[in-house]
């Protein structure tokens, strides 16, 4: 096979406007590839221990994988990595459409951003020439506006722009980064930026995207795409329906969560179900960037009612499920809306409808009133609340100041027991799987290292399946860790690749392999790509550790311990977390006692510094 492609870090301190370029070391392609795993050991590598979030020390890494900007289908994404305000622990979120790619074409793969602007700032990359750029007029604006009005500036509509909104600004602990209408939603990578004053980065880049064997590669991508079609969920039924296609099985199932948890499974669930509003809203089809040949996204328009001419790319099924099933609203354009606001002022639409849903469930039960609300009645089931309460949360304004700070910190503030309801784990709000219906993914959310994650400890969407498939074997915890464990490595490799998990899931490992290999020239086995994988997981879980992390983080809200559900599939049904959690411990090879990754473990992925600083953490315990 050809020789590797070289791949390039760009560095660049906003506090001394100093940019740097260093070429990164194929040892370390080899070891963590790209994307995750790589913006993994960078992160791992750069940071300082205990920095807090909105420290100008605070690191954002903004990577591409090695299929980024190539022809793969699926490969148009980015990953951004730094340190999140709403956990205060290791924080990673991805974003498709035209932004990686562009950061590819410009020569980089990785772009490593530290420091603070004086006042407010945009980063610009164009090629070899990179500078910062005043972003006073544009402070303010929506994330749409933003990208539109730089664009004006640059007289140039070709660059790619990730920015935050005004969310951002405000330093709402849940905001995000936007591109075109695209977010790295969860874990507060938006208040990062607006804390360092980068309002956004606008990238052009004029160079090709070469892989190491061009011939090997288009076969791969051949294959990828017949694998693609031999799956008719991804092929037909997804390009139909987008991820709310998972609604009907999960809500039958008692998976999908109500009222803030406190039910599953509930009939006027079809209400929300896309088979119920696609040929209402749905005005077309849509991808977000090419190649991909699924189009999930699906873009909606409400014609009538209060909320006529609301347009959303969405939403999507975590937007269904937070905006609208946690919060018992089943208004289709109120959730639209509310989903198009999210983008606009640039909020994570999981964290904003479960702290809305945490709320209401508090206004309920006599914790707050009035007084705390604004003078409105926060019942549940009531659409017009989603509007006016995500503007005061993007503002904080009167309630918006609460909401602002997610569901853990506004447990702290109300008190009277509103922790043991509060939806979150280590401060992140969960996504919408409830693991009373499907053991396994209490381990997702307890043991992933970004908290209460449905996504980067595994996938609850394909647990929730393949355990709805095995009937009441669901609910035992035997064999539910290493269930886990490949979910979580399998994720993790196709988040370092970069492939959208969409298409992703009908791709075989194989399939993947030579697609990498095509593109790198490294000739990884499939036992070398999963190694990757692992090894990213327990850098993950290193990095949480300096911060403080041990076992008795690993844990679950208190409903899902000791609340069963009252009626429905998943009646009578709580997590046995601590069975849970010591069988994925001993598979992980992590310390029983403490969670910690064992110096063998670490020391068997070629981590060996790392291997060294987790045993004198080990040692601190003991």
């Amino acid at each position: 096979m050809t020789n590797t492609v070289k791949r390039q870090l760009l560095r660049v301190n906003l506090t001394t406007q100093d940019i740097d370029r260093d070429n990164i070391p194929d040892g370390d392609m080899r070891m963590f590839m790209g994307g995750r795993a790589l913006g993994d050991i960078i992160l791992y590598r750069g940071f300082a221990t205990g920095v807090e979030p909105f420290s100008p020390a605070n690191q954002m890494v903004f990577c591409v994988g090695p299929l980024t900007g190539t022809h793969a289908i699926g490969s148009s994404r980015y990953i951004v990595h730094t340190k999140s305000p709403l956990t205060g622990l290791y924080m990673s979120g991805l974003a498709g459409g035209f932004f990686g790619p562009e950061v590819k074409k410009a020569g980089y793969d990785a772009v490593l951003v530290e420091g603070k602007c004086e006042k407010p700032a945009y980063l610009l990359i164009s090629d070899h020439r990179v500078e910062l750029r005043d972003a006073s007029s544009f402070w303010g604006m929506t994330t749409g506006d933003t990208q539109e009005f730089i664009k004006k500036e640059l007289n140039d509509d070709k660059f790619r722009i990730a920015c935050i909104g005004p969310a951002g600004e405000n330093l709402v602990l849940y905001s995000a980064i936007i591109s075109e209408r695209r977010a790295v939603g969860r874990g507060g990578a938006g208040a990062v930026m607006g804390s360092k004053n980068l309002k956004a980065i606008a990238v052009k880049g004029t160079g090709k995207v070469n892989v190491a064997s061009p011939k090997d590669f288009q076969t791969a991508v051949k294959t990828q795409i017949a694998d693609i079609a031999k799956n008719p969920t991804i092929s037909k039924l997804f390009p139909l329906y987008g991820s709310p296609l998972a609604m009907p099985g999960l809500n039958e199932g008692g998976i999908m969560p109500w009222r803030n948890w406190q039910d599953a499974g509930l009939l006027k669930g079809s209400e929300l179900f896309p088979q119920s509003w696609r040929s209402k809203y749905v005005k077309k089809d849509v991808r977000c960037a090419p190649p991909c040949n699924v189009k999930c996204g699906k873009l909606c328009l409400a014609t009538e009612g209060p909320h006529a001419g609301v347009i959303s790319e969405g939403p999507e099924y975590e937007a269904e499920y937070a905006l609208g099933a946690c919060c018992d609203i089943t208004d289709q354009a109120a959730i639209i809306e509310a989903d198009a606001l999210c983008d606009q002022y640039g909020l994570d639409v999981i964290s904003m409808g479960v702290s809305l849903a945490f709320a209401m469930e508090c206004y309920e039960r006599g914790i707050i009133s009035k007084k705390e609300t604004d003078g409105v009645d926060f019942k549940f089931g009531q659409a017009h609340l989603l509007a006016k309460f995500i503007r005061a949360t993007t503002y904080r304004q009167g309630f918006g100041e609460s909401l602002a700070l997610g569901t853990r910190k506004m447990s702290e503030k109300f008190g009277r027991g509103s922790d043991e309801f509060a939806m979150h784990v280590k401060g992140m709000e969960l996504g919408g799987y409830d693991p009373r219906g499907a053991k396994s993914l209490a381990l997702v959310y307890a043991a992933g290292p970004r908290g209460g994650c449905h996504k980067s400890g595994g996938s609850c969407n394909e647990l929730s399946f393949k355990e709805l498939a095995t009937g009441n074997t669901r609910f035992l915890t035997e064999g539910k860790a290493a269930l886990c464990k490949a979910s979580r490595e399998r994720r993790v490799l196709a988040d370092s690749a970069i492939m959208c998990i969409f298409p992703e899931g009908a791709v075989q490992t194989k399939t993947m392999m030579a697609l990498l290999n095509g593109a790198t020239g490294f000739n990884w086995s499939i036992e070398d790509l999963y190694t990757i994988g692992e090894r990213a997981s327990n850098i993950e879980r290193a990095f949480n550790v300096r911060e403080g992390l041990r076992r008795s983080w690993d844990t679950l809200p208190k409903r899902l311990l000791e609340e069963s559900l009252k009626s429905g599939p998943t009646m009578g049904q709580v997590v046995e977390l601590e069975t849970l959690l010591t069988d994925f411990y001993k598979i992980c090879g992590w310390d029983i006692r403490t969670g910690i990754p064992t110096s063998e473990k670490l020391t068997e992925l070629g981590l060996l510094d790392i291997a060294q600083n987790m045993e004198y953490y080990i040692k601190c315990r003991s």
